[in-house]
């Protein structure tokens, strides 16, 4: 299934699941879930009236999710989509943690050699937008770059997690742009400060389960910026792949439900082009990962 975050008009935004049918209004389908017999679930339901992603996820209602499964949506639960604005599909996760340097393209084009364990920034929820909604260029920043990443969520508390089991404990995937001022990234060695700005980390379309994507190592990742094709890379040329890095970040700190993961990004970085091609005001960025979906962007 994937989970989207939606707002229909001048309404409060919901949880909902997209497919061929169009959007499912998820509260509703909790209350036919509930007619039908369905056990009441307090956490559940208070997920679904925040419209938190990472709540519901947290919640582990089971029986609710094979009932989305299983039961065919509803015209009490439909709403179109032409009808509906994409939302950033996990909106408050408890960490946004940043991998550098994981494709041995994108390291081999910057000039660094790759690490038995990657570098690793943070990104905060200001930095969280929707997959549809423009990316402000601050004032003072005139080298705004793109980033095209596999976002990795969370879905069970993960400690000391074996390379072998990890994936278990991924929910799904989403699209986000890792998007970074160079000219505030560098002004110290760590790269925070390019990294963290409000809209910096568009984030969607929707997120994908990870029984639903199937092999994260066979994923096509690009990026066109104004129509032209920047960045075409492939996650079989990722360093530490989706097993390593959340076995290697659950070695540091117990990663949560709804906690995210953007998993590094490929060659062809506006950084990187002889001279460096950085983002304007106006300029559309459009990414698309195999299997989730684009997201869309324009830099205002």
């Amino acid at each position: 299934m994937q989970f989207i975050r939606y707002r229909r008009g001048a309404r409060s935004v919901r949880l909902g699941v997209r497919d061929a049918g169009g959007v499912r209004d998820l509260r509703a389908a909790y209350e036919r879930y509930r007619t039908l017999g369905g056990a009441p679930d307090a956490a559940l339901a208070k997920a679904l009236r925040q419209a938190s992603l990472r709540a519901l996820i947290a919640a582990d209602a089971r029986a609710f999710h094979e009932f989305l499964r299983a039961q065919a949506m509803q015209e009490s639960e439909r709403v179109p989509e032409e009808a509906v604005t994409l939302q950033a599909p996990l909106h408050d996760p408890g960490r946004v943690i940043g991998i550098g340097l994981n494709y041995r393209d994108h390291a081999r084009e910057v000039g660094q050699e790759v690490a038995d364990f990657p570098p690793l920034f943070a990104k905060w929820t200001n930095s969280l937008t929707g997959p549809f909604d423009p990316i402000p260029l601050p004032p003072d920043v005139t080298a705004l770059d793109y980033e095209v990443e596999l976002g990795i969520v969370i879905g069970r508390r993960a400690c000391r997690v074996a390379p072998e089991e990890a994936l278990a404990y991924v929910f799904g995937y989403t699209v986000i742009n890792d998007v970074s001022a160079r000219d505030r990234q560098f002004r110290t060695s760590q790269w925070l400060a390019g990294k963290i700005g409000d809209g910096f980390a568009p984030l969607g379309p929707a997120v994908t389960e990870r029984q639903d994507l199937g092999d994260p190592l066979v994923l096509e990742l690009k990026t066109w910026v104004n129509g032209e094709l920047r960045q075409a890379g492939h996650t079989r040329d990722m360093v530490h792949g989706v097993a390593a890095l959340v076995s290697g970040l659950s070695e540091l700190l117990t990663l949560e439900p709804g906690d995210l993961i953007a998993s590094g990004t490929p060659a062809g970085v506006g950084m990187s082009a002889k001279p460096p091609r950085y983002l304007r005001s106006g300029d559309l960025v459009r990414m698309e990962i195999t299997g989730l979906g684009a997201i869309e962007n324009r830099v205002l």
